[in-house]
């Protein structure tokens, strides 16, 4: 059998879904990358529910120290903004997310004062495959927390 290529029908730019870029500052905690990842959404599903947040469509792009770009789609920026004000904590870590910018393009924020002083060759983009490795050392997480309450509710009837 001969295997041919199948090309992909590339969409016009015109007909493309236009996206918005917000840069978020992390405050008072450092956050491990997968942990911001995983604690982010989990926030943002249980203020938007699963509808809300397909709408919004929120894609986390660049993580770099306490620094985040994360994508979304036009006009829901402003509710993407308002679901980040009501993420306290993520892993037990109390943070404040600071949203810095907002642009229609990822180098005007790449290129922005916020980001002077670090190497953008240092910024990776993220792929969310990279998370679903780590799956097991989020169970032992839980677990490990579940524990810890268990023992202090115990301490407590005492």
């Amino acid at each position: 059998m001969v295997n041919k290529k199948v090309k992909k029908a590339i969409v016009p730019l015109s007909k493309r879904e236009r996206k918005r870029y917000v840069l978020i500052e992390i405050l008072n905690e450092k956050v491990a990358e997968k942990d911001f990842y995983f604690g982010f959404w989990i926030e943002l599903l249980s203020f938007f529910g699963s509808v809300g947040l397909a709408k919004i469509n929120p894609r986390i792009v660049l993580f770099l120290d306490n620094k985040v770009i994360i994508k979304c789609k036009r006009g829901k920026e402003v509710d993407l903004i308002a679901g980040i004000a009501f993420i306290k904590k993520i892993r037990n870590k109390k943070i404040i997310l600071n949203p810095l910018l907002t642009s229609g393009s990822i180098n005007a924020l790449k290129t922005s004062k916020f980001f002077e002083g670090t190497n953008i060759l240092k910024i990776k983009k993220i792929e969310s495959h990279e998370f679903e490795k780590d799956e097991q050392d989020d169970n032992n997480f839980d677990k490990v927390e579940a524990e810890k309450s268990n023992k202090s509710m115990g301490k407590n009837k005492d």
